[in-house]
């Protein structure tokens, strides 16, 4: 198929997608992560939030391409100008046009291997129903926990807060949502739909008089940091591939712009990992108090050149006696413990950061980045290298698009 026909110089390209929030603000730094390995665009920018209506000037401009999230608001406006356009909205397709989005069933499941893996198991979901992807969370979600052997419960709010549309108060949904947590078994771990309502939950935590972690541990999604970070205590996400979703949108457009047709319909792109903060931090969940306190040590100072008898004398425990009740806590030794702390936390300097190799390795524990790219391989079965490039970009742009070389990156 033959593409639209352009005009001299960069493509115009606009680019709708909500400043308001970390999601979007993440998918437009892949934009912008592509333009740099690519020929340049004339972006056509704004900041907007989700609920705001098409801009005036889309009507009469004369563009090549767009990337947009499809909103109610925006849909009919988009359509109208007829140019390519590749959509990254995450609800159920509002048109036949190409869609990158987040595997939001992955992010579930993520979720709740997160807090499995603190000892929990008694699960509980709260959401916005209203919403696709705040339900294929919950369904990732659900779905680990019965692989696992273990029962979930959804908080239904017959009157949720939603975006644009307030029906109920925060304080009377908070105080529902208070009250119903109230009567779960405890401990409980709680995956939120997102951060805001993971800050929501944990107030909600706080008037049910439920500690946390203790009595409840909460994991958001998005990674919005300021909303983590102002939550009390700090909340810990779950990281979408929002930087490979736009990164991806902008090759595929390239693709439509360059050739015309789409060369997939649509692809859903995995989460990056886990940002732990304290609302999931060691908890009761962790049945033996000597062995909760030694993980709490071992995640503080995994990036230390910490050994296993650094970790038994924090805790005042002979090695042989902490190894042991780590077996029967955990079933894994202490020393494995802190290796996986360690490549966790290298898989997030590989993503969130530019660093190089050696400072990556320094910064998570490491000697040299030698042992780290053997740590990595055994534990994750890539390089750090490959791994940065398969959860920062695609792995390889879309079939009939032409980027420009991709610079190499050790291993």
């Amino acid at each position: 198929m033959t593409g639209p026909e352009r005009r001299p110089g960069p493509p115009h390209v606009a680019v709708l997608v909500e400043t308001s929030m970390a999601y979007g603000r993440e998918m437009l730094h892949g934009v912008a992560e592509y333009l740099r390995e690519n020929e340049p665009w004339t972006i056509f920018f704004e900041h907007r939030s989700l609920q705001d209506p098409a801009p005036p000037w889309l009507a009469s401009w004369r563009g090549d391409g767009i990337i947009t999230r499809l909103s109610p608001q925006l849909s009919e406006a988009v359509l109208k100008t007829g140019v390519p356009t590749v959509d990254v909205d995450d609800q159920a397709p509002r048109s036949h046009l190409p869609n990158v989005q987040s595997d939001h069933e992955a992010i579930g499941a993520m979720a709740l291997e997160h807090l499995k893996e603190r000892g929990f198991e008694r699960f509980a979901f709260v959401g916005h129903p209203r919403f696709e992807w705040s339900n294929r969370r919950r369904d990732g979600f659900f779905a680990a926990a019965r692989a696992a052997g273990f029962a979930c419960e959804e908080y239904r709010s017959a009157s949720p807060v939603t975006w644009g549309h307030q029906q109920a108060s925060w304080e009377s949904e908070t105080d529902g949502l208070a009250r119903w947590l109230s009567g779960r078994a405890r401990p409980l771990g709680v995956m939120a739909c997102n951060d805001f309502v993971g800050v929501q939950t944990l107030d909600a935590c706080r008037r049910a008089g439920l500690a946390v972690p203790d009595d409840a541990a909460v994991v958001g999604v998005d990674n919005d940091v300021l909303a983590c970070e102002l939550a009390h205590p700090p909340l810990s996400s779950v990281i979408p591939g929002c930087r490979r979703i736009g990164y991806e949108a902008a090759a595929l457009l390239d693709a439509l712009m360059r050739r015309g047709g789409p060369s997939r319909e649509r692809a859903d792109v995995p989460p990056i990992g886990v940002a732990v903060r304290r609302s999931t931090d060691v908890s009761q969940a962790i049945g033996d108090p000597l062995v909760a306190r030694a993980l709490r040590f071992i995640r503080e100072h995994a990036r230390d050149n910490l050994r296993v008898e650094d970790v038994s004398a924090h805790v005042d425990a002979s090695r042989s006696v902490l190894q042991r009740r780590f077996r029967q806590a955990l079933d894994r030794t202490v020393h494995e413990t802190i290796a996986e702390s360690r490549v966790q936390l290298a898989k997030r300097l590989l993503v969130e950061t530019d660093l190089p190799l050696p400072d990556v390795a320094s910064r998570s524990g490491f000697s040299h980045a030698e042992y780290l790219s053997v740590a990595f391989r055994r534990a994750v079965g890539s390089t750090p290298g490959a791994y940065r490039r398969e959860n920062r970009k695609p792995p390889a742009p879309p079939v009939g698009s032409a980027p420009g070389p991709r610079p190499a990156e050790p291993g």
